[in-house]
């Protein structure tokens, strides 16, 4: 039997079930799971449930009471998902708060975000602000910050964190205008570190360079230290 789509506009209910494409605009709401190929949301949409499709793309003030599953995930606006994210590639943009977990190969984040879970990648890509109460392990990790963020640990092969003076980061620290991007972190480890006005508890890894503006408790290192004259570390142990 081939899947009928599902569209709505305006003040609609609908309950969720399975479709081929979902298209929801306006202040509609979907009052139950919803498994699709393809989602595009727009507007002031509600779901009470679980989205799983290949494709989702949200933008707005949408809110999924839920998880969400898919291969490419691109959130912007105001939206909010109280469950996990899980994809292969995520993209979040604006103000968006998620409540679970996120688990991707690739995470970029542009704006002010919001996670209370954690979050596993193979790559991730910030640009803005940051605010977890979870943990960050990936491979590479590149923050340019462009408002006060805070993490609980971010562990990774390469890390870098830096303040957001490029073009996208200058923009985006304009956008915020919360002054200075920082990082308060209480655990950095890694196998290459490299951290700008972060002040943080322990950072533990084999070459770490400490540049401007940072406040660090104790650093462990196997091969190589750097630490900028504009930055203290109050202890430092060589493996």
């Amino acid at each position: 039997m081939e899947k009928r789509d599902l569209r709505l506009s305006g003040a609609t209910v609908a309950t969720g079930g399975e479709y081929r494409d979902v298209k929801v605009s306006g202040a509609s709401k979907i009052t139950s799971d919803i498994l699709c190929e393809t989602m595009n949301l727009s507007g002031a949409i509600t779901i009470d449930g679980n989205v799983e499709a290949e494709s989702c793309k949200v933008s707005g003030a949408c809110k999924i009471n839920g998880n969400v599953k898919s291969d490419e995930i691109r959130i912007s606006g105001g939206s909010s998902i109280t469950g996990t994210l899980t994809g292969k590639e995520i993209t979040l943009a604006g103000g968006i708060k998620v409540g679970g977990d996120i688990k991707s190969n690739m995470l970029k984040l542009s704006g002010e975000i919001t996670v209370d879970g954690d979050m596993e990648c193979e790559e991730f890509r910030l640009t803005g602000g940051i605010n977890s109460r979870g943990v960050v392990n990936c491979e590479k990790c590149e923050l340019e910050l462009a408002a006060r963020s805070e993490l609980n640990e971010l562990v990774g092969a390469y890390i870098s964190v830096r303040e957001g003076n490029g073009v996208t980061g200058g923009i985006i620290k304009s956008l915020l205008g919360k002054g200075k991007g920082s990082l308060k972190v209480n655990l950095v480890e890694g196998d290459e570190i490299y951290l700008e006005n972060t002040t943080c508890e322990m950072v533990r890894g084999e070459k770490i360079t400490i540049g401007p503006g940072c406040r660090i408790g104790t650093v462990e290192y196997a091969e190589l230290l750097e630490i900028h004259s504009d930055s203290r570390v109050e202890n430092k142990i060589e493996r």
